[in-house]
């Protein structure tokens, strides 16, 4: 073959091959998505449960082609594969297709424990998607792929303070004002310097006068790792509240050891108003009478939930015609279950009628530091007894005659309820009979004790053998210190006949012999002596 002919030949092989080819490339596409995962806060704090948001982007590749089919990751699913030291929730999250050069954001939500060490930790996300990465326009085929892809993701536990409140309490009742305790840790393995707390209230209560606008602000200072401190904040609660916790927002801020200012933490704590204590009234008697001055004892039990020492016990009578001088009792020192007694003196009206009586108590003790609360008023009843003689009066020996001077011999017997003490009897006389000797005194007489009293009683000679009214009277002291006279009794006495010469001695004849032997014997000793 000549030079000319394979020359001719050769031409005509590449101008086949150049024809050929560009047949062949625009006839093909193909290429792969490339999916990578970021995540933009990767911070998370120990006891808390956390939303960790994450970024799939598609940097795609292509091999051949101009299409962006092939590019594209088409089902795209995401789920944690490992979750590491922490626990997830939740599943499988769909996000559809990711175009080449597009980037699609979903989120987790991991528990983080309390107890985790700080630093870095992985977990494992694992992406399934599919994607075509062959397509021959020229035989009109396709070939789809499916791919599952595993990528681990860095989570930091930093190594800063972190708060946790563990106890509130308060001795504040519904209604009241006064101080509660909020004990705070720093739970973290950071120290915490200038610590300052901002505390959110509502719900009916109010601290340091903050609103939900204006956050209650306090400092607490440095706090080391596990190292705690007690708050003291004031709290007003409203009346309206009933019992349950109620949520107090509690937001940390502090310094790092470069000075610079940092958010901690955010406490939902629980307070807790303090519950509404409760008092009883048992065994309330009453010594009352028409008249008189009586008293009115019971037993007052603390019924807890706290103890008190500064209650005050008030009493208001319902009727006019009961008076208490002091009706506030001061209490001692009462636990929960301790009972103590009380005693008010009581007056009655003379205009009274007989019958019960309401009495309104109500005890007054202290709730938080400043308010006083009370629980009641306890309505009790009392009987007022019709009126009664203070004493009865029997006569034990009485012989009084015509013209003579007797002794009569009396006994009083104490009727009133109480002790009288300094009992002072007189005896009133009108003609035809006198009292030469008409006082009489008793030391003392408890309550249905009796005494003897004695007077002299003379009879004119002309009085009438008949029975006649004399008069007594007592003054005396009641166990309350006050001075009581009596109302008048009239008692009866019997005249007799007299005895005349030959009747028997009387009292004056006494007094008179005993007079005239006590001279002679005088007169005989100062003979006797001188002789």
């Amino acid at each position: 073959m000549s030079r000319t002919v394979q020359v001719l030949i050769g031409i005509a092989v590449i101008a086949c091959v150049v024809l050929a080819a560009p047949t062949i490339v625009s006839g093909l596409e193909s290429g792969e998505p490339n999916l990578t995962i970021h995540i933009s806060d990767n911070e998370v704090a120990p006891g808390t449960e956390e939303t960790v948001e994450l970024d799939i982007q598609n940097d795609a590749e292509r091999s051949s082609g101009t299409g962006t089919e092939v590019l594209t990751a088409r089902a795209v699913t995401a789920q944690i594969d490992d979750p590491g030291p922490f626990e997830a929730s939740g599943g499988e999250t769909a996000l559809g297709p990711i175009r080449d050069g597009e980037v699609r954001s979903f989120a987790h939500q991991i528990s983080v424990p309390s107890d985790i060490e700080p630093g870095e930790h992985e977990i494992s996300i694992r992406i399934d998607y599919a994607y075509t990465d062959r397509i021959s326009d020229r035989s009109g085929t396709s070939q789809r792929k499916s791919v599952s892809e595993t990528f681990d993701v860095t989570i930091v536990v930093p190594e800063e303070p972190r708060f946790e409140v563990s106890n509130i309490s308060t001795g504040v009742e519904p209604g009241g004002s006064g101080e509660a305790l909020l004990e705070i840790e720093n739970t973290g393995p950071g120290t915490s310097n200038q610590t300052r707390t901002s505390i959110t209230s509502g719900n009916g209560i109010t601290v340091d006068g903050s609103t939900p606008e204006t956050p209650a602000e306090q400092i607490i200072g440095d706090l080391e790792p596990n190292e705690s401190t007690t708050m003291t904040v004031d709290v007003a609660i409203d009346e309206s509240i009933s019992g349950g916790e109620r949520p107090l927002k509690i937001d940390f801020t502090y310094e790092d050891e470069n000075g610079i200012e940092r958010q901690a933490n955010s406490v939902t704590a629980s307070l807790s108003p303090a519950a509404e204590q409760a008092f009883a009234i048992d065994d309330l008697e009453s010594t009352l009478a028409v008249g008189y001055d009586g008293e009115v004892t019971g037993t007052l039990t603390n019924e807890g939930p706290r103890t008190v020492d500064d209650a005050v016990l008030d009493v208001t009578p319902q009727s006019e015609s009961l008076f208490i001088e002091d009706t506030r009792y001061a209490l001692p020192e009462l636990e929960p279950g301790e009972s103590t007694e009380f005693r008010y003196p009581t007056d009655v009206s003379g205009q009274a009628d007989a019958g019960p009586r309401q009495l309104q108590f109500t005890v007054e003790y202290g709730s938080g530091d400043r308010t006083t609360a009370t629980d009641g008023p306890i309505s009790e009843r009392v009987v007022i007894d019709d009126r009664y003689e203070e004493f009865s009066i029997e006569t034990v020996a009485a012989d009084v005659r015509q013209g003579e001077t007797s002794e009569v011999l009396l006994e009083i017997t104490n009727e009133r309820p109480e002790t009288l003490s300094n009992v002072d009897a007189k005896l009133y006389a009108d003609s035809p009979l006198d009292a030469p000797n008409s006082d009489a005194f008793v030391n003392e007489l408890e309550p249905g004790e009796s005494a003897e009293i004695r007077f002299e009683i003379a009879a004119t000679a002309d009085a009438a053998l008949e029975t006649h009214p004399v008069e007594l009277d007592f003054e005396y002291d009641t166990e309350r210190g006050d001075t009581v006279v009596s109302d008048v009794y009239q008692h009866p006495i019997d005249v007799g006949e007299s005895n005349g010469d030959d009747g028997g001695t009387t009292v004056g004849s006494i007094v008179t012999v005993m007079a005239l032997l006590t001279g002679a014997g005088l007169g005989i000793g100062l003979w006797w002596r001188r002789a």
